[in-house]
């Protein structure tokens, strides 16, 4: 049974890009505004009349309050959406939502000043969301890096591996989407936002196709989250800064590795559990044999640690980079996968170890 019990629920940082991508998700204050009811109903899938197809429109004007207004973006954003909603009987919907951002061009005479555009499209089929890479996702991006919801070296990450106007989207899985994710984040919201809405549904709509992407076109924003984590691991108060690491074993004597994670602004996660392969007897005889034992896989745990590691074929080696040099470490190798001790990292690295336990539950920290 794992020994740890998780006490409060941590986000990923990444999630909250999902979150903005979605625009009127998480902008509301006390009382929800027409926008947000809206969305939360077709994300969740509900009818709002008994059409099987439905559209709006709407206006919603996003003002910036005053304590963090920035010269670097507007008081306030004014979005014109229009959308229309397929419900199907199996209760799985399709929409097409169009987001247009009207500004002028900055002309201070009136009779030659035009209002221009910034469009941008979100399309949902079954459980899928895309989203338009473009002005529009710039623009909401960098509303929510200057009022501080997201992160400047989060924001860098997106940007350089994602190219926009090049008619390239991001799919977001919805499955399983539970809205109460974002509760912890409406305090900050609302000190940054007031959202004002008027939305107007149209009924008696024709169905609409469903829309089709180019494959080669489409990002998958699980393999962004995937690759900003890793290189968030890397920086400084991003990184980790102990792992509180137990081994355990089950009724079906699988081996487990289980990880709570502390980064350097404090933050802690639980990270999902990891099957091992090593044998794990020696090490629980006692603290000696669990020092020396080769219980760790290398890859895993060093990467969480902002490592980046090698493999040399030539010596069948695992090593580190470490200041242009590369530190190998003696290891096991079990089914492709190489094991090294805690004696290693004491010995090749400046990490620190303390063990806990060598018990049922072999438990140890490595830290900074």
């Amino acid at each position: 049974m794992n020994k740890f019990y998780k006490t409060k629920k941590i986000i990923s940082v990444c999630v909250i890009l999902a979150m903005i991508m979605t625009l009127s998700l998480t902008l509301y204050s006390c009382e929800k505004p027409d926008i947000y009811v809206l969305v939360e109903n077709i994300l969740l899938n509900k009818n709002l009349d008994s059409n099987a197809v439905y559209s709006f429109d709407a206006v919603m004007n996003i003002k910036i309050n005053d304590d963090i207004k920035s010269d670097s973006i507007p008081d306030e954003i004014k979005f014109i959406i229009d959308g229309t909603v397929k419900n199907s009987t199996d209760n799985i919907n399709q929409f097409e939502i169009n987001i247009t951002i009207p500004f002028t061009n900055g002309v201070e005479d009136e009779e030659t000043e035009e209002e221009s555009y910034l469009k941008t499209t979100l399309y949902k089929s079954d459980n899928l969301l895309y989203i338009e890479l473009n002005d529009v996702s710039r623009v909401i991006l960098d509303l929510l890096n200057s009022t501080y919801l997201i992160d400047e070296p989060i924001k860098i990450l997106f940007d350089n591996m994602v190219e926009y106007d090049n008619d390239s989207v991001i799919c977001f899985d919805l499955t399983g989407l539970d809205l109460s994710i974002f509760d912890e984040y409406i305090e900050t919201i609302n000190n940054a936002f007031t959202v004002e809405s008027s939305v107007n549904y149209i009924s008696d709509i024709k169905d609409f196709e469903l829309k089709e992407y180019d494959a080669e076109k489409i990002i998958y924003f699980n393999d962004i989250k995937k690759q900003i984590n890793k290189k968030l691991l890397s920086l400084p108060n991003y990184r980790y800064s102990e792992l509180y690491i137990i081994l355990e074993t089950d009724e079906n004597n699988d081996n487990y590795i289980n990880i709570l994670a502390t980064r350097e602004n404090y933050e802690t996660e639980i990270l999902e559990k990891v099957k091992i392969d090593c044998d794990l007897s020696k090490a629980r005889e006692n603290h000696d044999e669990l020092i020396g034992a080769n219980i760790i896989p290398m890859r895993y745990v060093m990467e969480l640690l902002g490592e980046t590691v090698g493999w040399d074929d030539s010596i069948k080696q695992a090593y580190i980079e470490k200041e242009d040099k590369n530190i190998y470490f003696e290891k096991s190798l079990v089914n492709s996968t190489t094991y090294i001790s805690l004696l290693q990292i004491l010995a090749k690295t400046s990490y620190k170890v303390q063990v806990m336990s060598a018990d049922e539950f072999i438990e140890f920290k490595i830290s900074r």
